[in-house]
């Protein structure tokens, strides 16, 4: 009982964090700050993370767990159809849900502290590994793309979805972001067809 309410209060800590980022940016949030926004004495944040560079970390722990949620429609139709639907991995994994699940502002800002923090930086490679990790157990499933090599799939996929991530955060025009989304998307796509009919060539 006790490890529940210690985990609940730190999630409620993180959670307030990411606000208070959100609308003012993480370089102005304080221990002091994130105390007045949740009601709580700065003493009893303290208790949980002694500093903010702890703070950040529990942050990235967030980022992972708000990011995997987006594989949650995938997984529900694999473990109905056991099969995973390139058209629909697509769609999901270049959704605008990222952006409704975590800010890319205070993604990119923890980012930016992997430059000088060499645990922050270990971190957001523990970040990444784990979504490619997720998208390879996802194909893994598949009886098509599990007789391939399904890291280095996922491998190819995710540097399509990070490039385009960061390229799309830079423009403000619908119709070019649209555009540009569409590119993204059908190279994913491609990758996955071509890496589907060797397969099944390989296999004939």
């Amino acid at each position: 009982m006790k490890k529940k309410v210690k985990e609940e209060k730190k999630k409620e800590i993180i959670t307030g964090f990411y606000d208070l980022s959100r609308l003012e940016g993480i370089e102005n949030v304080s221990i002091a700050k994130i105390g007045k926004h949740l009601g709580m004495p700065p003493s009893l944040i303290m208790h949980y993370f002694p500093n903010k560079r702890l703070l950040v970390l529990g942050l990235i722990a967030h980022i992972l767990h708000q990011y995997q949620l987006i594989y949650k429609p995938i997984i529900n139709k694999l473990e109905k159809d056991h099969k995973v639907y390139p058209e629909l991995l697509v769609n999901r994994l270049f959704s605008r849900e990222w952006n409704l699940l975590f800010d890319d502002g205070v993604f990119f800002s923890c980012f930016a502290m992997t430059f000088r923090d060499e645990t922050i930086k270990k971190e957001y490679k523990k970040l990444h590994l784990k979504l490619r990790n997720t998208l390879k157990t996802l194909l893994d499933k598949d009886p098509v793309f599990a007789r391939g090599d399904t890291a280095l799939l996922a491998e190819k996929i995710f540097v399509v979805i990070e490039g385009a991530y960061y390229y799309l955060s830079l423009i403000e025009d619908e119709k070019e972001y649209e555009r540009k989304l569409s590119i993204f998307k059908d190279q994913v796509f491609q990758l996955l067809q071509l890496e589907s009919q060797l397969i099944l060539d390989e296999n004939e």
